[in-house]
C-alpha cells in the first residue's frame, strides 16, 4: 500500500510505502509526482517497506527514469527526502540520491 499526501501550503508531496508493495506501483507513483506541478519537495518514506522483492531490473528501472528526467529536465528547486530505518533502506535510498 503506498499512503499519498499533498501539502499545498507547504509545497510537499509525502509518499510513505508499507510493507512489500508492488514496486512497479510505487513508480507509477514517483511518476505522477515528477509529472504533476502540484508541488516542488518530495517526502519518501521507507520506514514500513520491505525490500525483500526488490531486483536488479528494479534498481535499473528506477535509474533509467531517474537519469531520463535528469536530461529532460526537471524540478529546478525542488528537494527530495529520504526516511529508512534499515540499513538497506538507506542504502537503497542512497542509489535513488546519487543517480538523482
Amino acid at each position: 500500500m503506498i499512503e499519498k499526501i499533498v501539502y499545498e501550503n507547504k509545497k510537499i508531496t509525502s509518499i510513505t510505502v508499507i510493507w512489500e508493495d508492488d514496486f512497479s506501483e510505487l513508480m507509477g507513483v514517483l511518476k505522477k509526482f515528477f509529472d504533476d506541478t502540484n508541488t516542488e519537495h518530495l517526502l519518501l518514506d521507507f520506514r514500513l517497506f520491505s525490500f525483500n522483492t526488490i531486483m536488479r531490473s528494479h534498481i535499473r528501472d528506477l535509474y533509467e527514469y531517474i537519469t531520463s528526467r535528469a536530461n529532460g529536465g526537471g524540478r529546478v528547486s525542488g528537494k527530495t527526502a529520504f526516511v529508512g530505518s534499515n540499513g538497506l533502506q538507506i542504502e537503497i535510498c542512497k542509489i535513488f540520491k546519487t543517480y538523482s
